[in-house]
């Protein structure tokens, strides 16, 4: 061992003797051999000059699929490090130990209703997966946003931190129930109490349905209409249009309306 370490260094030491929490970003899966086991597929973590290999059965996933390491890639995780080699700058280290103890250090202190920091580690396309000092996530799309959202990833990107409130808390259980669009100020009052019926809005194509189009007036505040009698009609997602509006619900925040006219004719003839 060197007289002198660097940062790296001690923290990986540190890691192996005391279970100090270390964090970095997953940046790739290899198949390599873990002592005398058989190949085993692990994600990797580049720790300065270290190269930390996470075992699969130690990444705390939802099943051992690399495909699962391979929608995390990017992603911000922690990790303790089990063992080391000095000379060869190679660390094995468990996430699954060290998820388990931020829950016990901090996870603990924290209740239903608080804000707190997650961090995005996949997104899929109706849900995102997010690490709450712990214990994971998947917040369904419609507690990502306010407002219709076609694609989750327009919101959200693996390796994101952002701010989320707890909806559900049993650390017994290891359970935890998270809710990205409340940490955020709903647009929806302010901004459709400025709106009137009658009125005619530009709108953006934000969603397409067999019942109708989702359109968004403002930011956070959309509107449903019907498809229109219009001949060649395919309307596209980001297309825009004057919509008239017919009724607005506050209480279940919903507007309806009518499509009036496009603002590029592409592919539109009213009739």
């Amino acid at each position: 061992m060197k007289n002198e370490l660097n940062n790296s260094e001690y923290d990986i030491i540190a890691s192996r003797q005391s279970k100090k929490i270390l964090t970095g970003t997953l940046a790739a899966i290899e198949n390599v051999k873990i002592e005398r086991d058989e190949n085993v597929d692990c994600g990797v973590v580049f720790y300065d000059e270290f190269k930390i290999f996470i075992p699969i059965n130690e990444m705390n996933i939802s099943r051992e699929d690399k495909r699962v390491i391979r929608s995390m890639i990017g992603a911000e995780i922690d990790f303790i490090v089990m063992n080391f080699q000095e000379e060869n700058k190679i660390a094995i280290a468990s996430r699954k130990e060290a998820m388990e103890l931020r829950k016990n250090l901090e996870l603990k202190k924290h209740k239903v209703g608080d804000k707190i920091s997650v961090r995005v580690t996949s997104v899929g396309r109706n849900n995102c997966r997010v690490d709450c000092y712990g214990i994971e996530y998947r917040v369904p799309i419609n507690e990502i946003d306010y407002g219709y959202i076609d694609k989750v990833d327009k919101y959200v990107q693996v390796g994101d931190v952002v701010q989320a409130i707890i909806k559900e808390l049993d650390l017994e259980k290891n359970i935890v129930v998270v809710s990205i669009k409340e940490a955020k100020t709903d647009p929806y009052l302010s901004i459709a109490k400025t709106l009137n019926k009658g009125g005619e809005y530009l709108g953006v194509v934000t969603g397409i349905k067999d019942y109708g189009i989702f359109l968004t007036i403002r930011k956070g505040v959309n509107c449903l209409c019907p498809f229109p009698n219009w001949s060649n009609f395919s309307p596209a997602i980001g297309e825009k249009f004057v919509v008239r509006i017919k009724s607005i619900n506050y209480d279940e925040k919903k507007i309806n309306a009518n499509l009036m006219r496009p603002i590029n004719q592409r592919n539109h003839s009213i009739v």
